[in-house]
């Protein structure tokens, strides 16, 4: 099985490129919105679920954009 690995950095990418803010990615994750900054500042370790969730959210909220 494949294991996703994320660390801080990428999360903090990932969340730019959606435009979202620490307390709406935070919602989406169903986290608090210091979870998501602990996270991207690497306190955390980003758990694999939270991981693929976030990859899922950015992939349908691109392809949300390109449908007219």
């Amino acid at each position: 099985m494949y294991r996703y690995n994320m660390d801080g950095k990428e999360l903090r990418r990932r969340r730019d490129q959606m435009k979202l803010t620490q307390v709406e990615l935070s919602e989406e994750l169903g986290v608090t919105s210091n979870t998501v900054a602990r996270y991207e500042r690497d306190e955390l370790a980003i758990p694999e679920p939270v991981a693929r969730l976030t990859v899922l959210i950015q992939k349908l909220k691109a392809e949300k954009r390109r449908r007219p």
